[in-house]
């Protein structure tokens, strides 16, 4: 290495300095900075040496000095950083925050799938890992891409019903873990140190203590909107629904068909859960039910209940009859549901209950229910079916569950949320942001990783497919994607920091291998719905916006359908594969039903009648509403503001000629002629009565029944829908070709781009 010719004669002075008492500190300084420049003495009678002599030569000169000294301007112009502050902008300067909130995301992402994207080349990339994924995939196409809004009835033994129940698995997946279930619950009962045990109690007992009491009746007002009649309804009374949804006045008609039940359970559903049955046999509903007492506003804090004091929980499991329909489609029986089995125990109310997604056959009527309670404790729970008792009602109290799962012994940790793995394996997330998996037979824990710093308020897993992704949405932070196989390795994040307070808005769709849950974004009363499909984790697409707060969602285990309910009391529905593979066509959402609610006025203090029983309040249930023109919200505003635009850029130009257009378009300016013009996305927040929301959603998971859907109610009413569409011979025909006409438009050029017309402004989406 060489040295500059004005470094070669210096040597440094190595005598050591001493820091000394305070009084001479001053002195000491002063000298060391006198000294400063004696450090490096140049002698220069010192000779050079021959290796460096040519070193004299100009071009070696140092690149900040020339020979005379100066900085070359060449030089001063290459070295200018261009970070350096401006002159002439001050540097306390802050930039103007934006009004447009479509300005306010300053992240995104940009990655190998676009929205123009062709159809086999985004099945490729989505699903590389399989071998045969276009023929596969194909088959889905032509099962669910016809059907816009709803799924389609599937008959018994036909071949769609069996794509729809095994999807990506191998035809043998079912049977496969039907036996694995088998065995491993003969290897519990071996195994097992610590045995379930319940004792039967009356009914009387379980309402005073456990169950929700709801006294009085609920006015609800239903059918056509022109032609309301009036209804009463107690606890655990029901009304049977037509197909057309439209209550069913006499019982012995049998002209017209059952299509549902409006069932009243007097308290807020907070979870509901489908059971797994295989073959045409009743449905079971398992539903997690507290006072209105709990969630009731005070208006002196002291006179809540606080939550040590509420312990006792239950979980009520509710049977639906089936009867067999035309071309072997099990339909809705005439019979009312029936409550047959009510689980009791002092372990708090219960705020989440997920049945084992290994399907219970008639062979060992055994079936798993994890439930998690009040005391931050997770049970796993033996439900043991008995056909000869589902016709009587059953109150149990619960001493003793199958396994039970505490979380660690840290300070203020609790259990929030959990999701099935597999039928031994359970992940469980926790108030400090970690997950824990843990194993249930033998109950231990077999993993701890940390993914966020704020609780986690939903975890979802890609079961059956990718059993081992792990999607956690937290209170505060990043919407995550883990896998397990690998997790401090494989592990992505979307871009956009989210706030989300409300659990169960985050849903696994097996047949498109992706997640619905609200858009990731930092406002707490979002309506938008996105979906992020587990290749692409960090890229959301939009599927909806609906009226008023998302509060609940569900994704069909059978079918890529998704439920979405509001805060507004609205229940919409819409086919995501439909959405998210023809972004060229117009899509559509329709509105199940509007549930509105109002409370009962304060009563007369004059009122002698003491003996009266208060109405809980008044319910109506409005629905026949027509579909709705499923649109980006942001993309409705951009393409009106290309219209103006236009509009005015003709006017311009016809008054620079002198002459008036023949079809003169008159405009406006949108903020003026639009009130909601700047607040578009996101939406204001309407205040709505809280007993109006709804609750919860839950798509049924045995493939005879997928198109059964449950509505829980703010008000205690839960609505058991069947939603499914007949499907005539008529109709195939006519849309046989219609999956082939999509793949054609979505991949129209040979490079994947498509060219953007003009007249595509009435109709621009923005999913990215």
């Amino acid at each position: 290495m060489r040295l500059r010719k004005s470094n070669q004669g210096k040597r440094f002075n190595d005598a050591p300095t001493f820091d000394i008492s305070d009084g001479e500190q001053a002195v000491s300084t002063q000298q060391t900075r006198d000294l400063s420049d004696e450090e490096f003495v140049v002698d220069a009678n010192q000779p050079l040496d021959d290796k460096n002599k040519h070193s004299n030569d100009p071009q070696d000169s140092s690149d900040f000095e020339s020979l005379d000294g100066a900085q070359s301007e060449a030089r001063r112009k290459k070295n200018k950083r261009s970070w350096a502050p401006n002159p002439a902008k001050p540097l306390g300067e802050v930039q103007p925050y934006p009004t447009d909130p479509a300005q306010k995301w300053t992240r995104t992402y940009v990655g190998p799938v676009k929205r123009w994207t062709r159809l086999e080349f985004l099945v490729d990339y989505w699903y590389g890992d399989v071998e045969d994924r276009r023929e596969i995939f194909d088959e889905f196409m032509k099962l669910w891409f016809n059907y816009q809004l709803l799924p389609p009835k599937l008959p018994q033994g036909s071949h769609e019903l069996e794509v729809a129940r095994d999807g990506w698995m191998p035809g043998y997946f079912t049977q496969h873990m039907e036996e694995k279930y088998r065995y491993w619950y003969e290897r519990y009962l071996v195994i097992r140190t610590i045995a379930q045990h319940s004792t039967l109690i009356d009914k009387a007992k379980a309402f005073r203590w456990f169950l929700p009491r709801a006294e009085g009746e609920l006015q609800v007002l239903l059918g056509h909107v022109s032609n309301q009649k009036e209804y009463l309804m107690k606890q655990g009374e029901s009304i049977s629904f037509s197909d057309s949804g439209l209550p069913i006045e006499d019982a012995s008609n049998n002209t017209s068909q059952t299509g549902g039940w409006l069932l009243d359970v007097g308290g807020i559903v907070l979870a509901m859960g489908w059971a797994p049955i295989k073959g045409q046999v009743d449905q079971l509903l398992a539903m997690s039910v507290i006072p209105h007492s709990d969630q009731a506003f005070y208006r002196d804090l002291n006179d809540a209940p606080k939550p040590s004091e509420l312990k006792e929980g239950a979980i009520q499991i509710w049977k639906f009859g089936v009867e067999n329909g035309s071309e072997g489609i099990s339909r809705p029986a005439r019979a009312s549901p029936k409550l047959i089995r009510t689980i009791c125990f002092y372990w708090g109310r219960v705020k989440r209950i997920q049945w084992c997604p290994v399907p219970l056959t008639t062979t060992h009527g055994v079936a798993l229910l994890a439930a998690l309670c009040g005391d931050g404790k997770l049970r796993i729970i033996e439900i043991k079916r008995d056909p000869e008792r589902d016709n009587t009602e059953t109150f149990e109290e619960m001493q003793e569950s199958m396994a039970t799962i505490r979380p660690p012994k840290e300070h203020t940790l609790e259990i929030n949320c959990f999701s099935w793995l597999n039928m031994n394996r359970i992940v469980v997330g926790l108030s400090d942001g970690s997950i824990t998996i843990w194993s249930i037979s033998p109950c231990q824990q077999l993993q701890r990783h940390p993914v966020h710093s704020s609780p986690i308020m939903d975890i979802v897993t890609g079961y059956p497919s990718k059993p081992f992704l792990i999607a956690t949405m937290p209170m505060g932070g990043v919407f995550t994607l883990t896998d397990l196989n690998r997790p401090t390795a494989e592990k992505t994040y979307h871009g956009n920091p989210l706030v989300s307070l409300q659990p169960n808005v985050l849903s696994w769709s097996d047949q498109l291998r992706g997640f619905a849950s609200i858009w990731p974004t930092s406002f707490p009363g979002t309506s938008t719905v996105s979906f992020v499909h587990s290749r692409v984790f960090p890229l959301s697409r939009h599927i909806c916006t609906v009226e008023g707060q998302t509060s609940c969602l569900a994704f069909g285990t059978c079918h890529p359908c998704l439920l979405v309910g509001s805060s507004d009391g609205s229940v919409w529905a819409l086919n995501v594969m439909r959405k998210v593979l023809s972004h060229r066509e117009k899509t559509h959402k329709l509105k199940i039903f509007q549930h509105e609610y109002a409370a009962t006025p304060p009563l007369d203090a004059t009122n002698d009648n003491d003996d009266q029983i208060p109405r809980r309040g008044g319910c109506r249930i409005l629905h026949g509403f027509l579909p709705q023109l499923n649109s980006h919200p942001l993309g409705t505003r951009i393409a009106k503001e290309s219209r103006v635009k236009r509009a005015r850029g003709e006017k311009k130009a016809a008054n620079k000629k002198g002459k008036k257009p023949e079809d003169e378009v008159t405009f406006e300016d949108p903020a003026d002629s639009d009130e909601d013009y700047y607040t578009m996305v996101p939406a204001p927040i309407v205040v709505h009565e809280s007993q109006t929301r709804i609750t919860a959603l839950a798509w049924n998971p045995n493939a005879e029944f997928s198109w059964w859907a449950a509505a829980a109610m703010g008000s205690g009413l839960v609505r058991i829908m069947d939603l499914g569409i007949e499907n005539t011979q008529g109709e195939s025909e006519d849309h046989a070709d219609e999956p082939e006409s999509a793949e054609a438009n979505l991949g129209r050029s040979g490079n994947g781009d498509v060219e953007m017309e003009d007249d595509l402004d009435d109709d621009v989406e923005l999913v990215e």
